[in-house]
């Protein structure tokens, strides 16, 4: 057991199949080179064919999840994490704390476009990222769940972090959480660093300053 940082409901996705005869989707798959059924969904090009599907104001943002592991993969107290990546249609991605992920955005898309295909990211015998089979309460087992929240109370996060524990930090746009993944969580304290909407990596940040005193203070 062990801490975990998880990113809940990431807007990343492949492209749905209700969207991918769109002329958009067809003609940015053709550019790469690749199917529609095999390309994440990204509204920078495909706002158009987005238009109708549900939810879309929460969806098509991978470049969201990309900058805040980047920055968490970036701290030395990451190795000692569990770091989950909870997708919008509900995968679990579990990422090796020593990943070295690409910081070119195009190479990050195509990294995960190949996880979802593959189910599993090598470099040699070691497992970089992997979609798992865990229902998402199960990664919370045994842990404090801390959910950070606008509509949270003002609480200190240092005295969360002790123990064991899962910091739950949303990695989309906009809107809320949705109820199902809410009572995963295991009746989570509710935080806000804040009252008012903020990134998720200005969130991250944040949670990983605070976490990274706790940690140091420990080892002074």
């Amino acid at each position: 057991m062990g801490s975990a940082f998880v990113f809940l409901e990431a807007a990343v996705e492949l492209v749905p199949k209700e969207i991918r005869n769109h002329p958009a989707v067809i003609a940015d798959a053709r550019r790469r080179g690749k199917k529609p059924s095999q390309i994440l969904l990204d509204d920078s090009k495909h706002h158009s064919a987005m238009r109708e599907l549900e939810f879309r104001e929460k969806r098509g943002r991978p470049d969201i999840i990309h900058q805040c592991l980047l920055l968490l993969l970036d701290s030395p107290t990451s190795k000692e994490l569990e770091i989950y990546v909870h997708t919008i249609d509900g995968l679990i991605i579990w990422v090796n704390p020593e990943t070295r992920l690409p910081r070119n955005y195009n190479r990050f898309v195509g990294l995960l476009e190949d996880l979802f295909v593959k189910r599993r990211i090598l470099a040699g015998n070691k497992t970089l990222l992997k979609i798992t089979e865990l229902d998402l309460s199960e990664i919370f087992e045994e842990k404090e769940v801390i959910l950070l929240s606008e509509r949270g109370d003002k609480k200190s996060l240092k005295d969360l972090m002790k123990g064991d524990f899962a910091v739950c930090i949303g990695a989309f746009p906009h809107g809320d959480f949705f109820q199902e993944t809410l009572k995963a969580l295991n009746n989570p304290h509710i935080v806000s660093v804040g009252f008012e909407p903020y990134t998720s990596l200005y969130v991250t940040s944040r949670v990983l300053c605070e976490y990274e005193r706790v940690r140091f203070a420990e080892d002074c």
